[in-house]
């Protein structure tokens, strides 16, 4: 990768910090859900689609999957070095909340993607995020996993019996995107969605490729420069032995539409996690069947394998 573009990261990456910063006051606590965005093309693409919206497990339903959710969120460092964003309270209703493992970019943090982060705590999922800006290999994630799981089993915990250990997600950006990969050959995950993943080393392994344990929505951006599409992710749609769903975003670069809220990315990634860690079934046409929202939008280029 060239080093032009990783300043041109860090750089975004430290406005979105400090601006994140000063509005939580510059220290972690409660946050408020993420605010509605709609997703690149078509409105319907971030919307419920099909008649009237319904969640599994207990969950809340939406009629936005790019809007905040229903609960409140808090987030807290905790753990081998991880952040959480995470409802708050945990086990309203008596719910157990699935867990998404994130990965950051290089020269990145959780900070800089503390908006989407916090979008999934307030649609119930527990988002622990692993504190290294070289999340390549995945271990560091799979550490956080590590942790969360075993805090569901222990006594006194805040997660004892919250967790929904049967539903983990690995999702990551660039290096991060990678890594989410490389986490998605733990027999645990049971669903991934790299975002622009950069698989041309920095700890990633092609072999994980074809080691996946759950569908995979590939994310990649039109106008990504720095994890070109042809030479990142065209190899993972072709090596993955799970049901992989490829979207490309047109006109998504790699930095402005890849941190923060991340952008038109928000609304299908957040129903990808909501159809296949919560039984949202109001998510299925977004991604499956000949017209599904994805495959209809303008914006859009899809290709699919083994999607039944």
């Amino acid at each position: 990768m060239k080093s032009s573009h990783f300043a041109i990261l860090l750089t975004v990456g430290i406005t979105v910090a400090c601006s994140e910063a000063q509005e939580r006051g510059g220290a972690p606590g409660r946050g408020g859900v993420a605010g509605a965005g709609g997703v690149a093309g078509g409105a319907d693409v971030g919307g419920a689609a099909g008649g009237v919206p319904s969640a599994g497990a207990g969950f809340p339903a939406v009629t936005d999957f790019a809007a905040g959710g229903p609960f409140g969120t808090t987030r807290v460092a905790e753990g081998p070095q991880c952040t959480t964003f995470r409802p708050n309270p945990l086990g309203q209703g008596g719910v157990r909340h699935p867990v998404i493992v994130w990965g950051n970019g290089t020269y990145s943090n959780p900070t800089v993607y503390a908006a989407v982060l916090t979008h999934w705590a307030s649609h119930g999922f527990i988002a622990i995020a692993a504190d290294t800006s070289n999340a390549g290999t995945g271990q560091e994630m799979k550490a956080c996993l590590d942790f969360v799981l075993a805090e569901d089993g222990k006594t006194g915990s805040a997660y004892q019996g919250k967790v929904d250990a049967g539903h983990i997600g690995s999702s990551g950006h660039s290096q991060g995107g990678g890594g989410s990969i490389m986490l998605g050959t733990d027999a645990r995950v049971t669903a991934t969605a790299p975002l622009e993943p950069y698989v041309l080393g920095l700890g990633h392994q092609a072999a994980s490729q074809s080691m996946q344990h759950g569908p995979m929505f590939l994310m990649s951006g039109g106008s990504d420069t720095i994890a070109p599409p042809m030479q990142n992710q065209q190899p993972v749609f072709d090596n993955a032995n799970v049901p992989v769903f490829w979207g490309t975003l047109a006109g998504a670069d790699h930095v402005a539409s890849g941190i923060g809220g991340i952008s038109g990315f928000r609304g299908p990634a957040t129903a990808w996690f909501r159809y296949h860690l919560m039984g949202d079934s109001s998510a299925r046409p977004v991604f499956f069947g000949s017209t599904c929202s994805l495959c209809t939008d303008a914006m859009w280029t899809v290709q699919r394998k083994n999607m039944n």
